[in-house]
């Protein structure tokens, strides 16, 4: 697709949005509504009214009318999701109830997206628009999804085939956050037993602005491609294929030290790409006994290139200290570390599932998993220091002019079997049991660093240290296999019309990646160093909920509470230098509310809606310390009032007021030398547009974000937008 320039599509979109417009925009109700809402979160489709766990339903229509720049961006209004960034906008990364993203499982389309290289967790590299149906599954789903799923999984569902012979969708996007464009289009189709669906996207964005100014190292940019095409050969069999492309490139920087004059650091990844191929078989309806079996195959490969930038600049008179000795400058010096990173990661992956129907009330998923993960990285770090001063009466000074190149190579395999029951009870009672066997084997076959270089220090007689590229250091190499059985048991009552209540326990298993168990990283700031010796994190996960929903009120309220064992936590043991440890326990426990009520009126149909979390997670290191100060916010929650008004079956107007609120966020530590504080925040926001045309084929969507230019941050990396006008064309044909 030819890309049309800025220019001309500013003017275009800025022309549509003179209309009277409104756009509907991701609400809470639409997240609880079961009607024809049909989820598969328990690895069948099944109504979300009956499922029991916690799940949040984001469907085509709400990316349609939203204008969220990442998936990210997306799911930052869902009950129990905190939105992670690290000072970029185009890679915000999701945390679900306390437990980050190493702990929340990234799917798309069932398969997943595998990092072993990086410290803020998997990528969501996937554009919006591609998505049908997006499931957030909140707590632990170690049993149906395995290893990495302690926390939640993010399960991503992409469009498919059409229902006419050739349709298509295609896109403009305005964001004012980052004055940049997206802009995508699709054509798809279903003609004899032939589905078909062809897409592509491209993003450009620039620096972030913010209430107190741009910041550069902020930009992104970002192409997606795909193509699915299946066949019915029959009543029984269907079978099918797909590709997917997604490139990016990304920036980011941190707050802290964009505002030092003194100090410069950014984070630039000018290519991380995800290539998919995947094939699936499946038979439908072959026996009374056996009404679905379904093959999955697929290979990925994610390349990364990434340069980590930090430099400290110093002035003539700045003290120090040297081996216990003070020192002042006598001239300017500096301290820069410019590390680089090449990594790919390749999986190849396969699952069989099996249901049946066992008599009338019995119905069993079994299945088999596998993955096997094949990292290689190599990574340069270079350090030049400079430091001049007088040693007594002489001029001397501490140089260092160095670079380190290290090569990883590890696999993770990934092995799992697993069986769920759904058995129907007397008096309206449904119980859900199964049980999950994992086994993981990770090895590190290569792990090795070689140093060029020289150091001087300002000892008297001592010569500079030269490094003549001799292995100098790198990691143990080593292999080491877990395996566990995980059990989850749910309930889910249903005797009154439009509620249902449910009851779950759930146990959790994590496995340490290859960077946590072997490899560490110098990326971000320190040392990280790996430890041989984790163990696999375990958890015991209890929810309480209840669903109602009456065509008028909706709600969904879920109590939840956690205990996780052999918690892998970054301990500082040296300034600046970093070991992962296993602690003791983390204790998580809290509610999330989804709720809306419609009021009709003569005009139009208005609904106020609201969904809060409220959550305490506490720390134990298991030497005497406890806290909950963990870096996570106590009551986060979206509200407002939204407007529908149909015209006519060609023309439909809605609007959205609301706001957005966080408390504050506390951190602390045994030693209290890295305690922090983010400040909670309240923005205000408001949305229009209207859904015209044959069929209501055509939207405009229009909206104005923190309107009160409100300072705020998720994280420490970096402010969040300040005020900014979103705008957005979709058009179906």
């Amino acid at each position: 697709m030819k890309r049309l320039s800025k220019t001309a599509i500013k003017f275009a979109l800025l022309l549509m949005s003179g209309m009277f417009v409104s756009a509907p925009m991701v609400s809470a109700e639409e997240t609880v509504k079961s009607g024809n809402v049909y989820v598969t979160a328990t690895r069948i489709e099944k109504e979300l009214q009956d499922v029991p766990m916690s799940v949040t339903v984001m469907t085509s229509e709400d990316v349609k009318h939203s204008t969220a720049r990442s998936v990210g961006e997306l799911l930052q209004d869902v009950p129990g999701v905190q939105v992670q960034s690290d000072g970029s906008q185009g890679l915000k990364r999701i945390s679900i109830r306390g437990e980050n993203a190493f702990r929340t499982l990234v799917l798309i389309d069932g398969q997943k997206i595998s990092e072993h290289k990086s410290m803020s967790g998997a990528p969501i590299l996937i554009d919006p628009a591609r998505i049908e149906r997006i499931e957030v599954i909140k707590g632990p789903a170690s049993v149906l999804y395995g290893s990495d799923a302690i926390g939640g999984v993010i399960n991503i569902i992409t469009k498919k085939g059409g229902k006419k012979a050739l349709e298509g969708n295609a896109y403009v996007e305005y964001s004012g956050a980052s004055e940049g464009f997206t802009e995508g289009l699709s054509v798809a189709g279903a003609k004899n037993g032939w589905e078909y669906r062809l897409s592509g996207s491209y993003a450009d964005h620039d620096n972030i602005h913010t209430p107190i100014g741009t910041f550069d190292n902020t930009g992104f940019r970002q192409k997606d491609f795909s193509g699915f095409l299946s066949k019915e050969i029959n009543e029984h069999l269907v079978i099918g294929g797909a590709i997917d492309y997604f490139n990016g490139a990304f920036n980011s920087t941190s707050l802290e030290q964009a505002l030092d004059p003194n100090a410069d650091f950014f984070v630039n990844v000018p290519d991380w790409t995800r290539q998919k191929y995947s094939a699936f078989v499946e038979l439908k309806d072959l026996t009374d006994y056996l009404p679905r079996v379904r093959v999955d195959a697929y290979y990925q490969d994610s390349q990364k290139q990434m340069r980590n930038f930090i430099g400290n600049y110093y002035h003539k008179g700045d003290k120090f200290e040297f081996n216990g000795m003070p020192i002042t400058l006598t001239k300017d010096g500096h301290m820069i570390i410019d590390n680089t990173a090449d990594n790919t990661i390749i999986t190849k992956g396969a699952s069989i599932q099996a249901d049946w129907q066992l008599g009338e009330n019995h119905y069993l998923i079994t299945g088999y998993d596998i993955a096997y993960d094949e990292l290689e990285s190599f990574g340069d770090s270079g350090l030049n220091q400079k430091l001049p001063f007088n040693m007594g009466p002489m001029p001397t000074q501490m140089a260092m002019n160095t670079h380190t190149f290290k090569y990883y190579d590890g696999t993770q395999l990934s092995q799992s079997l697993f069986a769920s029951m759904e058995t129907y009870l007397p008096y309206d009672f449904t119980l859900s049991y199964g049980v999950r066997w994992t086994h993981v084997k990770t090895e590190l076959t290569r792990g090795d660093e070689y140093k060029y270089g020289t150091l001087t220090t300002p000892v008297p007689g001592r010569p500079p240290v030269i490094y003549d590229g001799k292995r100098s250091g790198g990691a143990m190499l080593g292999s080491d296999s877990n395996s566990r059985p995980v059990f989850n048991v749910g309930l889910v009552w249903t005797g009154i019309e439009n509620l249902a209540l449910r009851a779950t326990w759930a146990q959790g298993f994590r496995v340490p990646n290859l960077t946590e168990k072997y490899i560490g990283s110098a990326m971000g700031g320190g040392t990280i160093i790996g430890n041989p010796l984790l163990d696999p994190e375990t958890s015991n996960n209890f929810e309480v909920g209840a669903r109602w929903n009456n065509g008028v009120t909706n709600f969904d309220l879920a109590f939840f509470y956690a205990i996780s064992d052999n918690y892998i936590a970054r301990f500082e043991m040296k300034p600046n230098e970093f070991h992962f440890q296993n602690v003791s326990k983390a204790t998580t426990f809290g509610s999330e509310l989804a709720l809306s009520h419609d009021i009709n009126t003569s005009f139009a149909k208005f609904t106020p809606y609201t969904t809060i979390t409220w959550m305490r997670r506490e720390f134990d290191d298991g030497k005497g310390f406890t806290t909950y100060k963990t870096d996570n916010p106590n009551l986060v929650g979206r509200y407002g009032l939204r407007m529908e008004k149909a015209i006519n079956e060609n023309l439909g107007i809605t609007a959205d007021l609301y706001g957005r609120s966080q408390s504050a966020t506390e951190s602390e530590t045994a030693s209290h030398e890295n305690d922090n504080v983010i400040g909670g925040f309240t923005t205000a926001n408001f949305a229009m547009g209207v859904d015209f045309g044959k069929d209501k084929k055509y939207n405009v969507t229009a909206e104005v974000l923190n309107i009160f230019d409100k300072e705020y941050k998720y994280t420490d990396a970096m402010l969040e937008p300040g005020v900014h006008f979103n705008l957005k064309l979709n058009m179906n044909f």
